[in-house]
């Protein structure tokens, strides 16, 4: 499968709500350890250096044990050094952000998996229309049951902000879409678990010989249409004046 979206993020740690440690104030350190001040550092990392000590400062106050500190004469001479302490800090962060980088590669495959699709192709909805029979709180989304003109019930889930926003509800009436390439037909009711089923007679299909756009009408003026492959439409041995079952995920009903 084509990778098509990466899923990012950043470390911060943070204690007693103040800003701590993230992947600069880490590069940070290690510029003063490489060069044994924190001007030379903040210089190396195209930063003031009024920002490099304001970092170095809230590292030490926040620390268990101070993190930087400066050396006096002796052999080599004096200067500015990361502590023992610090150089267990680095080691810890960077192991964290290896787990982190593992934990979002196995997210980014997930997600790419949910929402994989033809780029090349320009969605087609069906639009159909009904009212709010109830509305669902579950967590912070909602779940809609729709019934059509035809007395056929649909569900939908949307947002709880959506809801609120839109000022949704029992009773009103809506306008939806569904979007062609995720309805899928079939001749029998139970074969998917696709929350919605909606039956209906074919009252044409256009087939090019790789896709098949066959139209349903389901009732009282509500038009679908499905986009399935050819071999598919063989498959299933669709035809005109066919009855059907249009089933779709809860999450392919768009509210207008």
């Amino acid at each position: 499968m084509e990778k098509l979206f990466e899923v990012n993020g950043n470390i911060w740690i943070n204690k007693k709500n103040q800003s701590f440690i993230g992947h600069g104030r880490i590069e940070l350190l290690q510029n003063i350890q490489i060069h044994g001040s924190i001007s030379k550092a903040a210089k190396q990392m195209k930063m003031s250096y009024k920002a490099a000590w304001d970092s170095v400062d809230i590292m030490n106050k926040l620390a268990n044990k101070p993190l930087v500190t400066k050396v006096t004469g002796g052999k080599g001479g004096g200067g500015t050094v990361i502590t023992s302490h610090a150089k267990e800090l680095i080691k810890a962060f960077y192991e964290l952000e290896t787990l982190q980088k593992n934990y979002l590669k196995t997210l980014e495959n997930s997600f790419n998996e949910q929402i994989s699709t033809d780029l090349s192709s320009k969605p087609t909805f069906s639009r159909l229309s009904g009212k709010i029979l109830e509305l669902k709180n579950i967590n912070e989304n909602y779940e809609i049951k729709i019934q059509l003109k035809n007395g056929q019930i649909l569900t939908s889930i949307e947002n709880k902000k959506f809801i609120y926003t839109k000022n949704l509800k029992i009773e009103d009436d809506i306008n939806f879409l569904i979007e062609s390439d995720n309805i899928i037909l079939t001749k029998e009711k139970n074969t998917n678990s696709a929350r919605n089923k909606l039956f209906g007679k074919i009252l044409s299909i256009s087939d090019d010989k790789i896709n098949a756009n066959v139209t349903i009408d389901c009732g009282e003026n509500n038009i679908i249409h499905s986009k399935v492959t050819s071999s598919s439409c063989k498959t299933l041995n669709l035809k005109k004046e066919d009855e059907v079952y249009a089933s779709f995920k809860a999450y392919n009903i768009i509210i207008l």
